[in-house]
């Protein structure tokens, strides 16, 4: 999966999605043949408020040590792909991972600051996607009167290289997974809003966002 900011806006609406469209998936994961399978086990799907400070929220404090444990991961991966320690022969492959997981970063820094205060902040929610719950996937929304606005979206630093190099383990769809548990979330819980908004940078997000449903926004220039 791959992180991405601003770039062109994309918009969803939600009552063009069905039952299918917003329905569990489950993960692909690299086996150690290099092949695909589809795993036995689900994603499994959090959704964390900032609506209490964190001594009075048990979930906004284990984001706050994840999100600060993925910045200091990322430091050390980039540090050992500097080195060599990780060693990427293809020069593309290796310019462009570590250009993924330098905007990951910056993607995860800006998050932090969302807990770095401990102020409450009744529009923000992350939502979380997990393998084994462990964390492959966190997106940062805000909430704008009829609609979600995808503002972040960023991951679990080891699977942006498990999934580049095909690595064993490495764990794919949990991008399509999130966006979809974010629906299902709206549908069930949030009635008032209507819309998805999602700024793009990334093809496969993009790619991923438009088979759902996504749009160019028509106040994209």
């Amino acid at each position: 999966m791959e992180s991405f900011a601003i770039d062109e806006v994309l918009d969803l609406k939600l009552s063009s999605l069905s039952e299918n469209d917003i329905a569990l998936i489950y993960p692909v994961i690299i086996d150690s043949n290099a092949d695909k399978i589809i795993s036995t086990t689900p994603f499994s799907n959090d959704v964390i408020f900032l609506h209490h400070v964190e001594a009075e929220s048990p979930a906004r404090k284990e984001l706050k040590s994840i999100l600060g444990s993925y910045i200091k991961r990322t430091k050390a991966l980039l540090n050992n792909i500097k080195k060599k320690k990780i060693f990427i022969e293809n020069i593309a492959l290796r310019n462009e991972i570590k250009s993924t997981l330098k905007t990951n970063k910056v993607f995860m820094e800006a998050a932090y600051e969302d807990f770095k205060y401990d102020q409450i902040n009744t529009q923000v929610r992350y939502y979380t996607t997990k393998y084994n719950n462990k964390p492959v996937v966190i997106t940062r929304s805000i909430d704008t009167l009829d609609t979600l606005d995808i503002d972040l979206v960023m991951s679990n630093p080891d699977n942006i290289i498990d999934t580049r190099l095909n690595r064993t383990g490495a764990i794919k769809r949990a991008s399509v997974e999130n966006v979809r548990s974010i629906a299902r979330d709206i549908r069930s819980n949030h009635p008032s809003i209507r819309h998805l908004s999602a700024y793009v940078k990334s093809p496969i997000l993009e790619e991923n966002y438009r088979r759902m449903g996504f749009e160019t926004s028509l106040y994209c220039n």
